[in-house]
C-alpha cells in the first residue's frame, strides 16, 4: 500500500514537473489580445493564395485551434482537378507523411507510461530476430524516438517488398547501416520510425495501425483515418498534383509498404488534425482520452544536457518563435506537404497540408504569422559576445547534412543531400547560406551563434583534438558534418576524367606500336578500349543511377549494378596487368619509347579513378545490396 501511494505521488509530482516545464516559456512574455482573430483570416488568405500560385501547387487546408475553439478551418481551391472539386477540412482525406511520427512517438510514450517498456531499453530486447550490426553501440529506444541512433540513410531497396516472412526478417532486409556512435548527433532517420512502429506491433500484440487506431484516434472520436498501405485505404485519401503543360494533373498515391506505416503511413482530414491538436495542447487535462503524461513527455527534452540535441523533445521539433517556444513536425510524401505546429503558451495550434509536391512558402504559414500576427513584438534581441576574426575562421567552410548515406551504392546520392557554407563577414558575423536561405549570425558564447532577432540559432562541437567537425541549426534540427573532398561530386567527376585521360593515353601508346612495329600488339589496345568503354559504360550507369527514382522500390541488384561493380573488378585487375607489360616493354630493345611513357602515365590516371570510385563506394554497389 505505501509503495503504490508513494508510486502516486511521484506520478503526480512528475505531471506537474512536466506542465511546468513546457508552460514555462511563456513567463516574462505578455499574451497577445484576442484581436488578431480577424487578421489572421486575411493574412492566411492572403499568404495561402499567393503561395499555391508561387509553388504552382493545386490545393490547400489550414485549421487553426485554441482551447477549444476552432480559430480557423478552411480549404483553398481543388481538391482534385479530374472532378473540380473543392479541397475541404472535413472532407479530404490527407497523406500526414512524417507528421506520422507524432503518433508513433505517442504510442510509444503510453506504452513506456503503461511500464510494458522503458525508454532506456535496447532496442533487441523488444525486436527478437532482429538483424542489424550496431557495431558503435547498443540503439535504445530514446535514440530512435530522438533520431540519434547513428543510423544512415537508405534509398536504394528501401521501399521494395522482400521475400520474407515476418516483419522483423523485412525490416532487416531494408534497415540502413548504423556508422556512427547512438548520441553523437541527430541524423533524421525514417528507419528510426520504422524500428518504433515495430517495437509499437509486438509489445502491444497488435498490428500498428489497429493500436494507434484503439488507443488514440477512437477516444479522439476520429473514425475516418487511412493507413496508406492498400488500394482500399488509398482509394478514400486525395489525390497529390502535378503542374503540366499548363494544367493541373491529379494523381492517386501509390501504396506504402506495411513496414513503413509508423514513420509516415497515416491519413487523416484537417478538421480530425484540429481534434488531435486540442488534446495535445490541453497538458491540464486530468480526465479524457489518451494519458496526460504521455502526452506531457512528448514536450520533454530527448537529451537536456546535451545543447546540439535542445531542438528535439521526445515527440517533436521545438524552437522559439517571437519569444514563444513552438513544438512542430511537418512531412512531405505521397505529392503532399504537411505541416503541425503547437504553441502551448498560447495555447494554440497549427495544422496546414499543401496536394503538391512543392509548398515551402505555404509551410512558412505558421511562423510567419506567430511573428507578423499574434506576438510581432515579442522577439527577443540575442545578447552578442566577443568573436575575433581569427576564432570566426574556425567555424567557417562548407557542411553536409548528417542525414545521408555513407555506405554502399546510395552513397552516390550524397550530391543531392543539403548542404550550407558558413563564411565570415565585415562586420564580425558568420553568414549561413545554401539551404535555400541565407542568415546572418552574432557571437553569443563558445560554440553559439544567434540571428539578431534571437530565434534562431546556429552551434559547433568539437572532435577530441578541438577542431570543429559539426554544425547544427537551432539545437540541431539540422545536423552537418563538415565536408570533405570526397564528400563533393567533384570527386566523383575527377574519376571519370582521370578515366577518360588514362584512355587516351593507352590509345596513345596503340598508335606509337602501330607506327613502330606497324602491326598493333595486345596490350595498349585492349588497355585503351577497355578504359573508353568502361568510360562511356560507366558514365551512363551512373548517370541511370543517380536519376534513377524505381530504385528505392528493386528488392536487388539489377544488371546496371552488377555492370558496375564488373567494370571496377576490370579496371583494378587491369593495373597490375599494365604495370606489368610496361616494365616488360621497357626491357625491349625494338620498342618505342612514346608506347611506354603513356602507358606508364596511364597508371596514375586509372589508379586515382579507382581510389575515387572505392571512396564512393562504387565496388560495393551489387555486392552489398
Amino acid at each position: 500500500m505505501i509503495h503504490q501511494l508513494r508510486q502516486s505521488a511521484l506520478s503526480v509530482v512528475r505531471r506537474l514537473l512536466l506542465i511546468t516545464l513546457v508552460c514555462a516559456s511563456s513567463k516574462g512574455v505578455a499574451s497577445p489580445d484576442g484581436h488578431w482573430h480577424e487578421t489572421l483570416n486575411g493574412f492566411a488568405d492572403g499568404l495561402i493564395t499567393t503561395g499555391l500560385d508561387q509553388d504552382a501547387v493545386a490545393g490547400a487546408v489550414l485549421v487553426v485551434v485554441s482551447g477549444n475553439d476552432v480559430i480557423l478551418s478552411r480549404g483553398y481551391r481543388l481538391s482534385d482537378a479530374r472532378t473540380g472539386r473543392i479541397m475541404t477540412t472535413d472532407t479530404d482525406i490527407i497523406p500526414l507523411a512524417s507528421v506520422t511520427k507524432v503518433f508513433t512517438a505517442l504510442a510509444i510514450l503510453q506504452l513506456a507510461e503503461d511500464g510494458r517498456l522503458s525508454l532506456d531499453d535496447p532496442i533487441a530486447r523488444h525486436l527478437p530476430g532482429l538483424e542489424l550490426a550496431q557495431k558503435y553501440g547498443d540503439i535504445s529506444i530514446a535514440h530512435l524516438l530522438s533520431h540519434a541512433g547513428g543510423l544512415e540513410e537508405r534509398y536504394s531497396g528501401y521501399f521494395a517488398e522482400h521475400d520474407t516472412t515476418t516483419a522483423v526478417e523485412h525490416i532487416s532486409s531494408v534497415l540502413p547501416r548504423q556508422v556512427r556512435p547512438p548520441g553523437d548527433a541527430i541524423a533524421y532517420s525514417n528507419a528510426s520510425y520504422v524500428l518504433l512502429g515495430e517495437i509499437i506491433s509486438q509489445t502491444s500484440g497488435q498490428p500498428f495501425e489497429r493500436y494507434i487506431t484503439d488507443t488514440i484516434l477512437s477516444p479522439l472520436g476520429i473514425e475516418t483515418s487511412r493507413f496508406m498501405h492498400e488500394p482500399s485505404e488509398i482509394r478514400g485519401t486525395s489525390p497529390f498534383h502535378v503542374w503540366d503543360a499548363g494544367r493541373y494533373v491529379a494523381i492517386d498515391a501509390a501504396p506504402f509498404p506495411a513496414i513503413h506505416l509508423s514513420s509516415g503511413g497515416l491519413a487523416l482530414s484537417a478538421d480530425a488534425m484540429g481534434h488531435v491538436m486540442q488534446r495535445l495542447l490541453d497538458l491540464k487535462a486530468q480526465d479524457g482520452p489518451l494519458s496526460s503524461a504521455a502526452i506531457g513527455n512528448m514536450y520533454r527534452p530527448a537529451w537536456p544536457d546535451s545543447p546540439q540535441f535542445s531542438g528535439r523533445t521526445l515527440g517533436f521539433w521545438t524552437e522559439k518563435w517571437a519569444g514563444h517556444t513552438v513544438y512542430h513536425h511537418g512531412g512531405t510524401h505521397f505529392g503532399f506537404h504537411t505541416n503541425m505546429v503547437l504553441v502551448p503558451s498560447l495555447d494554440l495550434g497549427f495544422f496546414i497540408a499543401a496536394n503538391g509536391r512543392s509548398g515551402s512558402a505555404l509551410m512558412g504559414l505558421p511562423r510567419r504569422a506567430i511573428r507578423e500576427v499574434i506576438a510581432p513584438d515579442e522577439r527577443p534581441k540575442a545578447a552578442r559576445s566577443e568573436c575575433t576574426a581569427e576564432c570566426l575562421d574556425e567555424y567557417t567552410g562548407r557542411f553536409i547534412t548528417t542525414r545521408r548515406n555513407k555506405t554502399g551504392l546510395d552513397r552516390l546520392h550524397a550530391p543531392n543531400a543539403h548542404k550550407m557554407g558558413v563564411q565570415t563577414t565585415e562586420n564580425d558575423a558568420l553568414l549561413m547560406s545554401g539551404l535555400g536561405f541565407s542568415r546572418l549570425f552574432h557571437a553569443t558564447g563558445p560554440d553559439q551563434f544567434e540571428t539578431p532577432e534571437g530565434d534562431f540559432w546556429l552551434g559547433f562541437s568539437r572532435n577530441a583534438s578541438g577542431e570543429v567537425t559539426k554544425a547544427y541549426l537551432s539545437g540541431g534540427m539540422h545536423t552537418f558534418d563538415r565536408m570533405t573532398f570526397w564528400d563533393d561530386v567533384g570527386s566523383l567527376h575527377s574519376a571519370l576524367w582521370t578515366a577518360l585521360a588514362g584512355a587516351l593515353m593507352c590509345l596513345i601508346g596503340a598508335m606509337g606500336t602501330w607506327r613502330s612495329r606497324r602491326r598493333v600488339v595486345g596490350m595498349p589496345v585492349s588497355m585503351s578500349i577497355s578504359w573508353f568503354a568502361g568510360s562511356a559504360i560507366c558514365t551512363a550507369i551512373l548517370a541511370w543511377v543517380w536519376h534513377g527514382s524505381n530504385l528505392s522500390a528493386q528488392p536487388s541488384a539489377g544488371l546496371e549494378l552488377w555492370s558496375l561493380t564488373g567494370l571496377y573488378a576490370v579496371g583494378l585487375v587491369s593495373l597490375p596487368v599494365a604495370a606489368f607489360w610496361a616494365l616488360r616493354l621497357a626491357r625491349s630493345s625494338d620498342t618505342a619509347r612514346i608506347e611506354q611513357l603513356a602507358v606508364l602515365a596511364a597508371l596514375p590516371l586509372f589508379s586515382w579513378a579507382l581510389l575515387a570510385a572505392w571512396k564512393w563506394n562504387l565496388p560495393t554497389a551489387a555486392l552489398t545490396w
